[in-house]
């Protein structure tokens, strides 16, 4: 080593030092805004005097815990997000499994069609959706729903929720439609997230079993999915998050009706619109929780952290 290199190493090393520190600094002073942000809602609700309520902050949130038009909209939102989430995935699998293994014509052109819903702003979808039943086709597939899976969707919001449900066949402007406003933009995200998996698990075991015989169909249902399995179910649970924080797809098709299509999102913007802030803020952190809560599960069930 010669002298002049000998010289200029601690320089070296003490740019690289600084640089690192620069850079571990713009981290720690985003996070730290976020951590502010979220923990402004708590501060709001537990330490804030509120003298025209006459209730602690403690009291505010029990009282929201035990809300029954609260309760009617983590209802809604659970179950309503659950079947969403489910028939998501029953699109998810076999779309992520196609754009995992095949290499087809036009591949940026799905890529973009099906990161659209993802980054379009969520009222493009809601209100997509409420144009697209006024057209001719959107008419023919509300009239082709099958009188069945109106019976069914009702049955269960009649049982889950404890009250009667619309009958009527339309999806627009009713409970049921909520499924449809939440999927166009779960889907997506659920698709992202099984793809990830699937990209990661790879193709070799796959086919080593088409080698010994196996069909591409048994090799997915005897390889691909066993092998897949926690990534799936982690994405299952991203994608039933997603859909329970849905709102502008929600507020646009199905519309702020109380006890009707009254969402977690939706009941926060109602009661925000009421000049009801603590109550809105019960409900805020009551979905930080949930959305906490799911993205510790999802990490824990192995699913990617990025979806793209």
């Amino acid at each position: 080593m010669s002298a002049a290199e000998a010289t200029s190493r601690p320089h070296g090393d003490l740019n690289n030092s600084l640089f690192a520190a620069v850079l571990a600094g713009i981290l720690i002073v985003f996070l730290t805004g976020v951590a502010l942000v979220l923990l402004g809602n708590v501060w709001y609700l537990f330490v804030e005097p509120h003298p025209s309520i006459k209730l602690t902050g403690w009291q505010l949130f029990v009282a929201g815990l035990r809300d029954p038009e609260n309760h009617f909209a983590i209802k809604l939102s659970v179950l309503m997000s659950a079947i969403t989430a489910l028939i998501s995935m029953l699109v998810a699998i076999p779309a992520a499994y196609a754009l995992s293994r095949f290499r087809v014509l036009g591949s940026s052109i799905i890529d973009t069609l099906l990161d659209l819903p993802i980054v379009v702003p969520p009222p493009v979808i809601g209100l997509s959706l409420l144009v697209f039943f006024k057209t001719p086709v959107g008419q023919w597939v509300n009239d082709l729903t099958p009188q069945w899976l109106v019976t069914v969707l009702n049955f269960l919001l009649s049982v889950f929720l404890g009250r009667p449900i619309e009958d009527e066949q339309n999806w627009v402007y009713t409970t049921r439609g909520i499924v449809l406003a939440q999927f166009f933009v779960a889907c997506s995200f659920g698709v992202r997230a099984v793809k990830a998996t699937l990209d990661t698990v790879g193709t070799r075991h796959e086919d080593v079993a088409r080698t010994l015989g196996c069909t591409r169909r048994q090799a997915f249902f005897r390889v691909v999915l066993p092998m897949a399995r926690s990534g799936i179910i982690a994405g299952l649970v991203m994608t039933w998050a997603r859909a329970v924080a849905e709102f502008g797809p929600v507020l646009f098709f199905c519309g702020a009706t109380r006890w009707k299509t009254e969402v977690m999102p939706v009941a926060m913007f109602l009661r925000y619109s009421a000049n009801e802030i603590e109550p809105a803020v019960v409900l805020l952190l009551i979905m930080l929780m949930i959305s906490t809560i799911t993205l510790l599960t999802f990490k824990r069930l192995g699913g990617r952290g990025y979806l793209w």
